[in-house]
């Protein structure tokens, strides 16, 4: 028997229900997975749709939708959501998707996108795995780490909005359709290209030899970039028609063949692909005559910015964006003055050792395979160190711990921690909070075989887990990862066991700035000071290794205490009480720091 989803969707408004068609008014996001939906075909006999009231200031479309597509008759909840289990949807931004067969909640556009093609492919659809990309890797990094993704689910929504909000006196186009328009132009890349020419040129080649003999002049890798990610169409390709067709319906084709004639090509092609099946399915779900934003403009005048050079091939390294003289140093005289000015912070740095020692709160020897480092398929020479972090930050989770809370194992990778601890705590809810599929694939198959049922699997990114929980976890959070998994816990008044890890990858994001604590940003401590002292954490290396520079490891020991506080100063100015400590056998990472926050509910004391 085919899985039952529970599909959710915002909507702002509802106007009616009554057969065969349902009318509801949608934002951007909502719209694109509607209409992938029902343009995959997805058989809605186990399907239960839940659209949600919401209040939005975005870009709304009024959509058609036929009742058939549904397989239970869908409805709009109240604001505060539905209370039913199985809609534990609701617990992430939406659109999200719920498998209650696998406990598991997907959310993000990209990621609900991305399942539904899944879905559609493993049910026996037309379409075939190639949507998916090489080895199906299509659109599944997360939009803080792919451009494509981010290009896809965020830069497209807001090209969207700002072109059904121009006037005719508007002139400036988004710089996302020039973006795509210099990425079109870019020469096709394709992980075998061999494979690919044998594919085009009906010919069999496997080397650089007989590439040069056999296709001088006969391949051209520019006209070879037909669709938007290399050769054959993607699901990339189906995101970004749904938005462009809304384009083209403001713009008008001509526009876009006179200043970007690339991109006009690529739709072209799109279209064609399957006969205009895609853009028939667009505009019986969003029509004209419904959407007065969606009606032709007459642009009076026309300015495209075209990028010099712009590829979404390329992975992207902004990241710090420190340029001229904020260029961070390693001038070793030039990091000892900026640690004296650290010192001048009215405030103590640094970390206590662990009391526990090996004194543990539970017993290895009890603990089944899969629950341990082994039953992640760890080499050998890490399992006895990813036991020393796992017990380190479990025993701490089971001190705060009592019956009925919800804990949160956040970037959970395979499961490692996140396992014991709903292992060791079967009274209480254990969510793991995951993007990659892989390795949550590997968690799942772990907990089946336990035979765990208090863990729910929630495959997103951090900024669109919107849950209640009592506890959050992260061990080894990469960089500014461990900031936002902080920030949740602050915002739900959540205990904490955290342990960062690479601080050289500390950079401002929207809701992320640094330094974290008023004491900190009040102390004159520059930014580009600041990411120094977090890139210097990086220095930390074995100790016993004949190859570690001793004096540069102590100085990023330091360093990362340094930043630590600051975390810990920002916690304790919301209310928290902080224990900054390490794990208990320090040898087993050199990024052995952690911090344990414990809501103590009480007036706010700012600690120096």
């Amino acid at each position: 028997m085919p899985s039952k989803l529970y599909l959710s969707w915002n909507a702002t408004g509802q106007e009616e229900i009554r057969a065969p068609n349902l009318r509801l008014h949608v934002p951007l996001e909502s719209y694109i997975v509607l209409t992938l939906y029902r343009y995959l075909g997805i058989d809605p006999t186990n399907v239960v749709i839940h659209f949600v009231a919401c209040k939005t200031s975005a870009t709304v479309l009024s959509v058609n939708l036929p009742t058939s597509s549904f397989g239970s008759p869908p409805f709009l909840t109240k604001l505060d959501g539905p209370q039913l289990a199985e809609e534990d949807a609701f617990f992430c931004q939406l659109p999200s998707i719920a498998v209650p067969q696998t406990s598991t909640i997907i959310s993000g556009l990209c990621g609900v996108c991305r399942w539904l093609t899944k879905h559609h492919i493993a049910e026996g659809g037309t379409f075939s795995e190639r949507l998916l990309g090489f080895k199906g890797n299509t659109l599944v990094a997360p939009a803080d780490a792919s451009l494509w993704t981010k290009f896809c689910e965020l830069d497209a929504i807001r090209c969207v909005e700002a072109i059904l909000h121009l006037t005719p006196d508007s002139y400036a186009i988004p710089d996302e359709i020039g973006q795509l328009e210099r990425h079109l132009v870019q020469p096709l890349k394709s992980h075998n290209i061999f494979k690919l020419v044998n594919l085009v040129n009906n010919v069999r080649i496997s080397s650089d030899e007989e590439h040069r003999q056999l296709t001088e002049g006969k391949f051209d890798f520019q006209a070879n970039h037909r669709f938007a990610e290399g050769y054959d169409k993607t699901l990339a390709d189906l995101m970004l028609f749904i938005c462009f067709e809304l384009i083209v319906r403001r713009l008008g084709k001509g526009l876009l063949q006179e200043h970007v004639p690339y991109v006009a090509g690529w739709y072209e092609r799109v279209n064609a692909d399957d006969g205009g099946k895609l853009e028939e399915v667009c505009q019986s779900t969003a029509r004209s005559d419904e959407n007065a934003q969606l009606g032709q403009v007459q642009l009076k005048k026309v300015n495209v910015k075209l990028p010099t050079e712009f590829s979404l091939y390329k992975a992207d390294t902004k990241k710090l964006n420190l340029k001229g003289d904020q260029i961070l140093t390693t001038n070793q005289a030039e990091v000892l003055e900026i640690l004296r000015k650290v010192d001048d912070i009215p405030t103590d740095i640094g970390s206590e050792v662990n009391g526990r020692g090996d004194a543990n709160l539970f017993d290895w020897t009890t603990v089944p395979l899969d629950a341990r480092p082994e039953g992640g398929k760890l080499p050998m020479a890490r399992i006895l160190r990813k036991r020393h972090q796992l017990e380190a930050l479990a025993n701490e989770v089971i001190e705060l711990a009592v019956d009925g809370c919800i804990i949160v194992d956040f970037c959970s990778g395979t499961g490692h921690l996140g396992i014991l601890i709903a292992y060791l705590l079967p009274q209480c809810k254990v969510y793991l909070l995951e993007n990659k599929e892989e390795s949550q694939q590997r968690a799942k198959d772990r907990v089946a075989r336990l035979g765990l049922t208090n863990v729910t699997f929630f495959q997103c990114n951090l900024d669109y887990f919107t849950a209640r929980f009592d506890i959050g976890v992260s061990l080894h959070a990469c960089g500014v990862a461990t900031d936002i998994v902080l920030e949740k816990c602050f915002a739900r008044q959540a205990h904490f066991v955290s342990c960062p890890c690479c601080y050289g990858k500390l950079y401002n994001i929207e809701h992320i700035a640094y330094p974290r604590s008023r004491l900190f940003r009040d102390s004159g401590l520059q930014l580009k000071e600041y990411f120094c002292i977090a890139h210097c954490a990086d220095q930390t290396h074995d100790l016993a290794s004949e190859r570690t520079n001793v004096a540069k490891a102590h100085q990023g020991f330091h360093c990362m205490d340094i930043i630590d506080r600051d975390r810990a100063l920002r916690a304790e100015e919301l209310g928290y009480r902080v224990r900054r400590t390490r794990l208990g056998q320090e040898n087993c990472t050199p990024k052995n720091r952690l911090l344990v926050g414990t809501y103590t509910r009480e007036e706010t004391v700012y600690t120096r």
